[in-house]
């Protein structure tokens, strides 16, 4: 039998069974005396006396344990409550340097008033890190341990104190007075405690309400654009500097160079026409022509109307000259400025200065003839009320002057013949579609033209196509619906047509006319 046994297989997972011999494990409680006892009176007075005395001293054991459990788990929960709150009195604590250059965080006022403001909101109570919310596990009691006993029976001292679940005696728990078991329910949690805990973050008096908004919306100033007119003085000033620089560089190498009697005399200044007098004089020419390149880039870029200045000089050229002279600074500068600076070099930015000088000089020339003709346009004067149709007429003259001269205008719905001699000038669409692209070259707003068009217009659909372009370019670049029937007016369709097409010019006269004298003015 005792062979059989030890070769038996064994599971790993099997619990080790009783000892041979072994006596029964007695039961972890104490009964209660008991009526129908058979021992003398003597012992049974005896028993009783010790059941009341270990009954009142594991009474009061367990009622020591427990209030000592509650005050520390108390005090435990308020300081992690406190912990978890988050706040503390600030210490003159400041933004750290990366925060100070964000002007959204420097607008949410101080860290202070955002610690109030989170701790006593709550907002950030059970939130992630070190705020985060443990699980609390829930106190339950082994039911193992209470496996033969009556409902009457009181677990012993050593019982409560060492092998039950140390939970069960800090949750301050007892049994059902009923007689019905034990409670296992879990205790009062710190979700169900928010008021008494609330008394461990009293209000401070020197820190406003966290209902107190202390943001502070700061408007960040953005400096206004330079215009076209002081980007050109900027680039005038920085030419005369550079020019009045060279100029001086040139005389001084050859000798002719007389020193103003108000110039200033600087404390240790290196001997002329040394090594160190060459790359002082050599930086302050990079520096002054450097300036001057940096202006002209502004003022190219930043100029309204780049198709003049293209105009006067085409931007591949002006551009190129840019870049030589950008390429003698650079040799200046490698061989250290040894030598002082050469007749060539000097020659180089002189001729860039004056070529800058010349393209400044016949953009004033072209704004004042421009200025001029503007002085001729009547039909920005004056009142017109009752001569709609002669304004409108000398405004499309002034918009093309190169162009034939166009017939009166006279109103459709007052001749007997139609098309008008006026509208049969506009029929095949290529003098509005000229009109169009002058009109737009006139404006500020140099875009919108119509690129390609048909000229020769024998064939019937090239005149209604540029009647389409012209519609279409205008309700595009000015913003002026117009509605007309091509075909119809091309082939004379009926007088309701031309009733349309009169009406369509008018009113694209009136908007681009109102377009740009508001521009110029």
């Amino acid at each position: 039998m005792s062979a059989e046994i030890e070769n038996r297989p064994h599971s790993p997972d099997a619990a080790p069974s009783k000892a041979i011999g072994a006596k029964p494990e007695p039961a972890r409680c104490l009964s209660a005396a008991s009526t129908t006892s058979q021992g003398s009176s003597t012992d049974a007075a005896s028993r009783d006396s010790l059941g009341s005395e270990l009954s009142s001293r594991m009474s009061s054991r367990m009622s020591t344990m427990s209030t000592m459990s509650y005050r520390s788990d108390v005090s435990g929960r308020s300081s992690s409550r406190t912990r978890r709150r988050g706040y503390m009195r600030p210490q003159g604590t400041d933004f750290a340097a990366s925060a100070k250059s964000r002007e959204s965080v420097m607008s949410l006022g101080s860290i202070a008033h955002l610690q109030y403001y989170f701790a006593r909101t709550g907002l950030l109570d059970g939130k992630g890190g070190q705020l985060a919310r443990k699980k609390q596990p829930r106190a339950t009691l082994d039911l193992a341990a209470l496996e033969g006993t009556s409902p009457m029976t009181v677990p012993t001292p050593s019982t409560a104190g060492f092998d039950m679940d140390p939970s069960f005696v800090s949750m301050g728990s007892s049994p059902d007075s009923s007689g019905q078991g034990y409670i296992t329910g879990s205790p009062t949690g710190i979700d169900d405690m928010d008021d008494f805990y609330d008394g461990f973050l009293e209000e401070d008096p020197d820190m406003l309400p966290p209902t107190a908004s202390t943001y502070n919306h700061r408007e960040k100033v953005i400096p206004k654009p330079p215009t076209v007119a002081e980007l050109k003085t900027e680039l005038e000033g920085a030419l005369r500097d550079a020019l009045k620089v060279l100029k001086e560089a040139k005389e001084r190498k050859e000798g002719s160079y007389k020193a103003p009697s108000d110039a200033p005399q600087y404390p240790n200044m290196p001997e002329e026409n040394t090594q160190s007098w060459f790359e002082l004089q050599g930086m302050n020419i990079l520096d002054f022509v450097t300036l001057a390149i940096r202006a002209a880039k502004n003022y190219y870029t930043a100029h309204e109307l780049p198709d003049r200045l293209d105009a006067i000089k085409s931007e591949k050229q002006i551009r190129t000259d840019l870049l030589g002279v950008m390429e003698v600074l650079k040799q200046m500068a490698t061989r250290n400025f040894k030598g002082g600076v050469r007749d060539e070099e000097i020659a180089t930015m002189t001729s860039w200065i004056d070529s800058v000088f010349d393209i400044l000089k016949k953009e004033a020339e072209i704004e004042a003839t421009e200025q001029a003709e503007r002085q001729g346009w009547a039909w920005m004067r004056g009142d017109w009320t009752g001569k709609e149709l002669e304004r409108e007429r000398q405004f499309l003259m002034s918009m093309d002057p190169d162009d034939e001269p166009l017939p009166e205008w006279t109103p459709a719905s007052s001749s007997a013949e139609l098309p008008t001699p006026f509208l049969e000038a506009m029929q095949n669409g290529l003098r509005l579609v000229r009109l169009h692209n002058a009109a737009v070259k006139k404006s500020r707003r140099r875009f919108g033209a119509i690129p390609t068009f048909h000229v020769n217009t024998q064939k019937p659909y090239r005149s209604a196509d540029n009647l389409r372009y012209w519609a279409k370019a205008a309700e595009l670049r000015f913003e002026c619906m117009i509605s007309i029937d091509a075909l119809g007016i091309v082939y004379n369709s009926g007088p309701q047509v031309w009733l349309d097409f009169e009406a369509a010019i008018l009113k694209w006269c009136a908007h681009v006319r109102e377009e740009i004298t508001n521009e110029l003015v």
